[in-house]
């Protein structure tokens, strides 16, 4: 028994040529709509990130700094 039937549990030559062609094609194909859509998608994965996790206002912000601050202050 060679590896790759032990690894895939069947026969590697059980794939015809024109099947692992045609998967190939459309991974390709996948692969260059995804690279040309990229910045789309990035632009939509960041506003799902920001629906789901909004930023902070500019007063939490700001208060969050002077805590910082003041534990800084109170260490020393």
């Amino acid at each position: 028994m060679s590896f790759s039937d032990t690894l895939f549990q069947t026969p590697v030559l059980a794939l015809p040529f024109t099947h692992l062609l045609l998967c190939m094609v459309q991974l390709t194909l996948l692969g260059g709509v995804l690279m040309f859509f990229r910045p789309l998608l990035v632009g939509i994965v960041r506003a799902l990130v920001l629906v789901v996790r909004p930023r902070p206002t500019k007063g939490e912000l700001a208060a969050r700094r002077q805590r910082a601050q003041a534990a800084a202050v109170g260490s020393h």
